[in-house]
């Protein structure tokens, strides 16, 4: 939200009401965490549907308690978000995960 004009917008703000901006075609998020040996096949995928995306790995050199193996996160644009975690559940048949902070 931007700055807040008027008090209701600043109380809107203080209480967490705050609107919700509408998804930006310039922003990137995160769409899925997946191990290494799927997160390219999904990459494709999802290129393939006309869905923009990249794969990054997640180098660490300390697995932890989130997972035992190499890891990748999935990013895409913010407008397109909601439609690639679909398809990425849809083919995996499971929601995706998130990567915890």
């Amino acid at each position: 939200m931007s700055t807040p004009r008027t008090f209701g917008e600043l109380w809107d703000w203080i209480r967490g009401r705050d609107p919700v901006d509408p998804p930006n075609a310039d922003k990137t998020v995160e769409a899925a965490w997946l191990p290494q040996f799927l997160s390219r096949m999904v990459t494709d995928e999802l290129v393939a549907a006309g869905i923009p995306a990249v794969v990054v790995d997640d180098f660490n050199i300390n697995l932890t308690m989130y997972t035992r193996e190499p890891m990748a996160r999935i990013f895409v644009t913010e407008d397109r978000q909601a439609e690639a975690q679909q398809l990425v559940e849809d083919l995996l048949g499971h929601p995706p995960r998130r990567r915890p902070l």
